[in-house]
Formats: structure tokens, sequence, C-alpha cells
């Protein structure tokens, strides 16, 4: 059991977040507090995080692949990539 730094409630450790603050300390925050302090609760944060890095990680690898064909088969095929790379890039984030 630790004791959140906001509300000072006793919690599992297991549901526990840390939070390190604009100084570099790190607190214990239980997950009321992080849903009160980011708006969000800490299901969607998490959810929302790694669909991010998801997201850039495809957006990455179609323009290494964008460039690869601009090089082998030329500007038309490399075009083609720049098009694919933006609709990947916003059809991506739309999808649930």
């Amino acid at each position: 059991m630790v004791e959140c730094s906001i509300c000072h409630k006793h919690i599992d450790e297991k549901v526990a977040l840390v939070n390190t603050d604009k100084d570099g300390n790190k607190r214990v925050i239980c997950q009321e507090c992080f849903k009160q302090k980011a708006g969000v609760d800490y299901e969607t944060f998490a959810y929302r995080k790694e669909n991010a890095k998801q997201i850039s990680i495809a957006v990455i690898i179609c323009l290494v692949m964008t460039i690869y064909a601009f090089v082998e088969k030329g500007p038309l095929y490399g075009a083609l990539g720049l098009v694919l790379t933006v609709l990947i890039y916003f059809f991506s984030g739309k999808i649930k």
C-alpha cells in the first residue's frame, strides 16, 4: 500500500501511478487524481499514447519506403508513396 501524494488516500501498488512534476520530483498518485489533473482517465491516456507511437512508426516506415521507391523506380512512384503516406497519417488517427 502506498499513499497518494495529492489526496493522501491509501492505494494498492498495482494501480498507483508515478508522476514526475516540473521540478523533476517523482510522486505517487491515484487514478482519480490523474483524471482530475489530466481531464481524462488513465486507460484512455495510455491507449492514445500507444496509438500515437504506432502512427509515428507507420509514417516513418512509409517515408523510408517512399524514398526507396523514388530512388529505384522514379518520381512517379515517389509521389505515389507521398500520397499514400499522407493518407495513412490522416486516416490512422480516425480508426478506433
